[in-house]
């Protein structure tokens, strides 16, 4: 209570002093807030196509992508908030030239959801994943190769080739468009399409303006309060040599959480599987062989405090009415201290099982005691990561009758540093355990142990201590310059030409240092200026785990303590020292050059128009690393290697778009697209793990050439792929759209992704007790689908005006998608295809929307139906099955309240079910147990904003 009192008093004061500066405007609506695109008034009604629209995500325009109508007076709906942002992205939908879908800022206020990745979800064929009290792995029509650009230039993060959507706070978004068919003007690199993150300028306004916001999260697993908040001002104004505008936003976003975790192991034991020493020990006299159980389980409490502090400026001059030049600049941070606690409990060894209760009519154990395993061990761990990324650019538009010439250039660096220590610990004594192998409603592990207290550290001693460091770091320069020519030539109406150019730096290194010291027997509470707590107990909506805290090393006395652990660990003061075979360098440099011609006819009432164009990409890649050669003596060398690749594609677009009258228009559109292979992929070097190291009474310290302990025993270690060929995709759209009112449309698509190349790791194990993982590309995939989207308010004649409040936003995705597999598990499959990853088969978005002046509430609830997150070779399971994680439904609820015309107060709820992630995988021919049940945060968020 007394949390939800503080955050009520935090909101009330900023609602006081803003009431006490503001000035009569229309209310912003978010938290993190950002400028509207036009000013405050009522969209047009958008034209009829008579003509092929100029959208892109042309980097040199900065009004690219911007199909918002300019405000005219009128009596009728007065359009804010949620209608105008439906509006908006109508018309970016309706006017494009291929098919583009998009989500656009509230008036001045903020995107429909505080992080623009959970805005997309709300977009037909997007889907995200949860965790980290965030959405995140952004997907478009089941494909995760996407382009990012922010105002029409490439972004990314650090060596990556894409930025995560999540990184952007909704205050500093205009809008998010989503090209789901490419053209030759867009930035390549993108087999899923593009995602165009559109920030404010200064000429979006007509004056001077001034936004905020400040609110508190709180989130309810991990009980902690966040404060967020953003500021923007603009303004423009006449001068002597032209107009000029100056827009700075900065924005301040952060988010606590506690994701808790039940767990249980991929190996899937049997009761007649013999031990180490030729006796089988974990039957009990009478008990049956080949009842089947998971041989381990684990509880992972996963607590972060992420912040992402950004800013953005924009100027804009016009000296002449023909000229325009324009500079702006992003800066986007990331800041995440997780803690950490693994507890894994080993369900083989030496062991006994009795108590065993099976499911009805099957040779799956349910419950049973577990009594010789070996004892239970896990990690506390420290992780702090951290990303600065920069972005500058500049450039000019200048049209003079048909003719319109632009240039752009801007420079990118971006870094991340992540910085890990574990301390790891094990159980003084192996317990016996009771355990359940599907508990409770959500299913999953669930163990209680007997004369154990989880509580007492006395029960614990230390096990080792883990350091890793990383450093990432990426550069770009990037410049552009286009050509546009509107023709009198009959049926050719504009004829576009542009040239790219890219210079790109990529940087990896990575160190790890690893102690054991079980065999010292100290225990958790003797380590240097250790401070042992029960754990936070996690699992708030979980009832199948009893017990689930335990006694742990906390993570301040981990960071304060560091010097000290390490020495007493005896390992050399500071971070770790990089490995070479870990590193690289890399350079890219692409060369693009495009011609695209529009054209456009009318026949009797029916507009036909489109687009043909052509893309070249010459692209020359250079990655140094070093390898790792060990001598018979021991010596261990590192020299140098490096690969070099060159190549070029050829990249068509033709689209047709056909406006049978001024409300129906039909789609046609074929592209071809591609994505190049990340850095790490393509990187030379080959890198070690850390050795297996065995926990006393593991049955390999027994007998390690038995078949399951070579296994495990070997050392692990991965490998880039220098020969790796780029993703490439054909593509084919269909989309049909009617558009019935300013706000209100009915939309259907088929579409149909022919990809190759896709990547996936295939295990090397030609070197004698090494197991490397290296990436190949794959055969073929095929995603084909459809979509369906409805969107409308209540705008019917005859209603009262209280009624024309209510709206829905619906829309919902089929996909079936299928893919080659790596060799190793299609030959387990009679090399079938399989479904491809990532990929859900149902998706559906409903959003019931209820807006007037003083009073807007949202009800979103997203969906998505089961799939596949990964494919697994078992022990004791020959054949590969996947790693399903079910089908799941989220609500999410916005309220808002406007008492005076600048202020509003707004309340949301995200996660109203707090219903869990849920993972399973099959083995044998059908049976299954469930691998993960994951409980994300719920959080509350009440806070006030303000424009003026």
């Amino acid at each position: 209570m007394m949390k939800w009192k503080s955050l009520l008093c935090m909101s009330v004061s900023t609602f006081g002093l803003a009431g006490v500066i503001s000035a009569p405007a229309a209310a912003q609506t978010a938290e993190t807030s950002a400028p509207q695109t036009t000013p405050p008034g009522s969209a047009e009604e958008a034209p009829k196509p008579t003509a092929p629209s100029d959208q892109s995500i042309n980097a040199a325009s900065p009004d690219a992508a911007s199909q918002d109508s300019q405000p005219t007076a009128g009596d009728e709906v007065v359009v804010t908030g949620f209608r105008r942002s439906l509006e908006s992205a109508q018309n970016i939908k309706r006017l494009s030239d291929g098919i583009v879908d998009a989500v656009v800022a509230e008036d001045i206020g903020k995107l429909p959801d505080t992080f623009a990745s959970s805005a997309l979800q709300r977009v037909a064929g997007v889907a995200v994943t949860r965790g980290g009290g965030e959405s995140a792995g952004v997907t478009v029509r089941g494909l995760p190769d996407l382009t990012t650009t922010y105002n029409g230039r490439q972004i990314f993060t650090a060596e990556g080739r894409y930025v995560q959507i999540q990184d952007f706070p909704a205050g500093t978004v205009a809008a998010l468009e989503v090209y789901k068919s490419g053209l030759a003007n867009q930035i390549e690199g993108g087999i899923a399409g593009a995602i165009n993150v559109r920030g404010r300028r200064p000429f979006d306004f007509n004056g001077f303006e001034v936004s905020g916001s400040l609110n508190g999260v709180l989130s309810q697993q991990s009980e902690k309060i966040v404060p967020n908040g953003n500021l923007l001002v603009s303004d423009r104004w006449d001068t002597g040599i032209g107009e000029m505008g100056l827009l700075v936003n900065a924005s301040y976003v952060g988010v606590n959480f506690l994701d808790s975790t039940r767990e249980q192991s991929l190996v899937i034991a049997s009761t007649n599987q013999t031990n180490a020493d030729g006796t089988i020990s974990n039957r009990a006299p009478g008990q049956p062989a080949g009842l089947r159980f998971p041989d381990a389980q684990g509880n992972f409490l996963g607590y972060g405090a992420r912040y992402r502090p950004s800013a953005n400026a924009a100027f804009q001059w016009k000296p002449t009415p023909e000229l325009e030049i324009y500079a702006d600049g992003l800066f986007q941070g990331f800041r995440s201290k997780d803690y950490n606690r693994w507890m894994f409990i080993p369900v083989f060894g030496d062991i006994t099982l009795t108590n065993v209760t099976t499911f009805p009519d099957t040779n799956k154990i349910s419950t049973a005691t577990v009594s010789g395993a070996v004892r239970p061990d896990g990690y506390t761990g420290s992780f702090n990561g951290k990303t600065d990324t920069y972005q500058a650019g500049a450039g000019a538009i200048w049209k003079r009758d048909r003719l319109e010439v632009s240039a752009d250039v801007a420079y990118t660096d971006s870094t991340y540093t992540a910085n890990l220590v574990n301390v790891d610990y094990a159980a003084a004594t192996s317990p016996v355990r009771n355990v359940q192998f599907e508990a409770g409603k959500d299913g999953g592990a669930s163990q209680t142990f007997v004369n154990f207290d989880l509580a007492n550290p006395a029960n614990f001693i230390s096990r080792g201590l883990y350091q890793e460091l990383l450093v990432v770091s990426g550069k770009d320069w990037q410049a552009r310059t286009d050509l546009s020519y509107d023709l009198d030539l009959g049926f050719l109406k504009r004829f576009q030409v542009g040239v790219r150019y890219a210079d790109r730096d990529a940087a990896r290194d990575f160190g790890n240092l690893y102690v054991n010291n079980e065999g010292a027997r100290v225990p958790l509470t003797a380590l240097p200026g250790a401070v042992v707590r029960t754990s936070l107990p996690g699992f708030t909506y979980n009832n199948a785990q009893p017990n689930v805290a335990y006694a742990a090393i906390t993570r301040d006395s981990i960071r304060d303590n560091l010097p000290a652990l390490r020495s007493y660990f005896g390992v050399p003061a500071g971070v770790p020292p990089f490995n070479p075979p870990d590193n690289f360098r890399a350079n890219e440099k692409s060369y693009a050059a495009y011609a695209q011609l529009k054209y456009g006819v009318d026949i009797g009432n029916v507009v036909v128009d489109g687009v043909v164009g052509l893309r070249a990409v010459k692209t020359k890649t250079r990655i140094s690393g070093f390898s790792r050669i060990e001598d018979t003596g021991g010596a261990v060398t590192f020299p140098g290697i490096t690969a070099e690749n060159e190549y070029t594609d050829y990249l068509p677009n033709v689209s047709t778009r056909i406006a049978l009258n001024d409300k129906l228009q039909l789609r046609l559109a074929y592209t071809q697209t591609r994505t190049r292979p990340n850095f790490f992929d393509l990187r030379p070097n080959t890198s070690l793990n850390q050795p297996v190291i065995l926990a006393p009474g593991d049955p390999c310290l027994i007998n390690a050439t038995t078949p399951d302990c070579v296994e495990r025993l070997r050392r692990g270690g991965s490998a880039g792929n220098p020969d790796l060929d780029p993703l490439t995709s054909n593509n084919y759209d269909v989309s049909l759209e009617y558009y019935f009112s300013r706000a209100g449309s009915f939309t259907a698509a088929v579409f149909r992704h022919d990809a190759q190349g896709f990547l996936s790791t295939v295990d090397d194990r030609s070197a004698a007790g090494l197991r490397i993982a290296r990436p190949v590309n794959l055969g073929q995939t095929r995603l084909q689908g459809a979509e369906v989207s409805f969107t409308s308010f209540l705008d019917i004649d005859g209603l009262p005006d209280w009624a024309k409040g209510f709206g829905v936003q619906a829309n919902g995705t089929y996909i079936d998608a299928k893919g080659d597999l790596q060799s190793n598990f299609a030959s387990t499959l009679n090399n079938e295809q399989q479904r491809f990853p990532g990929v859900s088969k149902w998706a559906a978005n409903v959003v019931a929307l209820y807006e007037k002046p003083q009073f807007a509430a949202r009800l979103a609830y997203n969906y998505r139906s089961k799939f596949v997150t990964s494919y697994t070779l078992e022990t004791l399971d020959p054949i590969a099955h996947a790693i399903v994680e079910k089908g799941r439904g989220q609500f999410d609820l916005s309220t808002s309240v406007t008492p005076v015309p600048n202020i509003t107060i707004a309340f949301d709820i995200v996660n109203l079910l707090g219903n869990p992630l849920q993972r399973y995988r099959t083995y044998n021919t059908g049976d299954t147990y469930t691998r993960q049940v994951v409980y994300i945060e719920r959080a509350y968020s009440l806070g006030v904003r303000f424009r003026f």
